[in-house]
């Protein structure tokens, strides 16, 4: 057993510790659509390797998503690389769908395509 400790800005970064090495992060930004509307954008997310499959990655994810909640906010997105299973089902896990590719996305890296993938939040109704 081990003891975690997360610092937590909002919609900045999210950083996780073990004996004060950085073992996880995720950083995010906002971003307004044309509609006006706030969605969130997942910049980066990542674990070290050592760390993986702890639960590291819920957690930040986690954290993304119920604050996005109480925030109002009902969308979040980002980008993956087409061959990163691993990435692409802990994002389905959590409720993510694939819905779009862009080829060449990518400059320096092979595959060079990408998924978008998004959650969209429903918000509880107000009671009227």
């Amino acid at each position: 057993m081990f003891l975690l400790q997360t610092s937590i800005s909002i919609f900045q970064d999210s950083t996780t510790y073990y004996s004060d090495i950085c073992v996880g992060s995720i950083a995010c930004r906002l971003e307004k659509k044309e509609d006006g509307a706030i969605r969130v954008y997942i910049m980066t997310l990542g674990v070290l390797a050592p760390y993986r499959g702890l639960g590291i990655g819920t957690k930040l994810l986690n954290h993304v998503i119920d604050l996005s909640s109480k925030e109002n906010i009902g969308e979040i997105y980002l980008h993956v690389q087409t061959n990163n299973e691993d990435a692409i089902n802990l994002y389905k896990k959590f409720g993510f769908e694939i819905t779009e590719t862009i080829k060449n996305y990518y400059v320096r890296i092979t595959p060079p395509d990408c998924y978008v993938v998004t959650k969209y939040i429903r918000q509880p109704q107000s009671e009227k």
